[in-house]
């Protein structure tokens, strides 16, 4: 009877363990196991925010048997970069390029590891571009002085840079037609020089850097002679150069060198003394470019290319005089362009008495006049020069 009672017991466990075996099989009488693992991936969102040269992404996930509990999400930028693994639900890229567009992916994982990822485009916001008031703060006062190249806006929506150093002159015009003056710490001066489409108050205008032919009535580029710069524009000194190397309103011109002292106190002006920009010998580029520029803007139009009047410059007859002191040689903030000296320029001419080439009108050549190109070999007290300044 004990044996019998014992091989009982043991069937009966034996039948019970064969149960439970099914139900975790999810064969037996019991249905599905509740230990069946989830294979359905987490359902996530993202939200983005973002300034000049940052991205914020923020992640929403939801999964029924939970998220897991490390490595929760893992975030790529422009997948150029081994994922970020983190718990953390937001991320934030920093040092960033502005105005560009970027990728983020996030994945996400679950308690069993199922993964469910999602991607988002994003781009940065465009630089905040300070208007001419808090470069300006008023007529009668020099606007800050800048530590690194800034742009700034006119009032016709224009962008200017300012180079490090330099601050907007008093004088300065608040539109880039009327001539946006900036001054370096020396209290030399330089006009701003539009390239490409610009706004005035009569509409846009195109000025590219190009060698052009004047006439009373217009310019003409020269076929292939275009070239590019960067910035939306450069500046040209606002006067003749004056003795001293300066670039200064009252100073007697700069003249009796050769080209080539001229060149060389053009390129030592801020060399090794402000990173920020460059200043070279005005070429036929930059002068053809700022005489369009001042036809363009001023009233009297490309009869100030072609003029031989007194009326519009210091010409014949007439006689030297100090920087920016001809009044009526002012258009735009620039002086001196039409008349007073001539001004050497880094152009080249094929006539052997003579292998450099002089830009502008003169006040004791009859028929001298400010698109016009001589030349000449040597010093001359009637030959200045006049500075570009381009930007780093």
């Amino acid at each position: 009877m004990a044996q019998n009672s014992v091989v009982a017991e043991g069937e009966e466990m034996n039948k019970l363990l064969d149960e439970y075996l099914n139900i975790i099989s999810g064969d037996g009488s019991g249905g599905e196991s509740p230990y069946e693992p989830d294979t359905t991936p987490p359902s996530i969102s993202l939200q983005t925010s973002s300034t000049e040269d940052t991205i914020t992404v923020i992640v929403t996930a939801t999964d029924e048997s939970g998220l897991a509990e490390s490595e929760t999400y893992t975030y790529y930028l422009d997948n150029l970069q081994q994922g970020v693994a983190t718990t953390e639900n937001t991320k934030t890229y920093t040092g960033l390029q502005s105005s560009t567009e970027y990728t983020i992916k996030v994945v996400v994982k679950d308690k069993f590891d199922n993964p469910a990822e999602e991607e988002i485009k994003v781009s940065t916001t465009e630089p905040e571009v300070p208007d001419m008031g808090d470069a300006k703060p008023n007529p009668d006062q020099d606007g800050p002085e800048y530590g690194t190249n800034t742009p700034i806006q006119d009032d016709q929506g224009n962008t200017v840079i300012i180079p490090g150093g330099f601050h907007l002159d008093k004088d300065s015009g608040t539109s880039v037609e009327e001539g946006i003056v900036i001054e370096d710490t020396n209290g030399n001066q330089f006009v701003w020089i539009p390239t490409g489409t610009y706004q005035t108050s009569t509409g846009a205008k195109t000025n590219n850097l190009s060698r052009r032919t004047f006439t009373s009535s217009g310019a003409t580029e020269v076929s292939g002679d275009n070239v590019a710069y960067g910035y939306g524009g450069f500046y040209i000194g606002r006067y003749e150069q004056g003795t001293g190397n300066v670039c200064k309103v009252g100073v007697e011109p700069y003249t009796n060198i050769t080209r080539d002292i001229a060149k060389n106190q053009s390129e030592a002006m801020y060399s090794g003394k402000n990173n920020n920009v460059i200043s070279e010998l005005i070429s036929s580029y930059a002068w053809d470019t700022a005489l369009n520029f001042i036809c363009q803007t001023n009233s009297v139009g490309y009869t100030l290319a072609t003029t031989t009047d007194r009326t519009y410059g210091n010409l014949y007859p007439g006689s030297k005089q100090n920087t920016g002191t001809y009044v009526a040689d002012n258009y735009s903030n620039i002086y001196d362009l039409l008349g007073n000296c001539y001004e050497w320029s880094t152009e080249y001419s094929s006539n052997s008495n003579g292998p450099y080439v002089i830009r502008g009108g003169v006040y004791d050549g009859s028929n001298r006049y400010a698109s016009v190109r001589g030349f000449t070999s040597g010093p001359n007290v009637n030959v200045s020069f006049r500075i570009q300044l381009y930007i780093k």
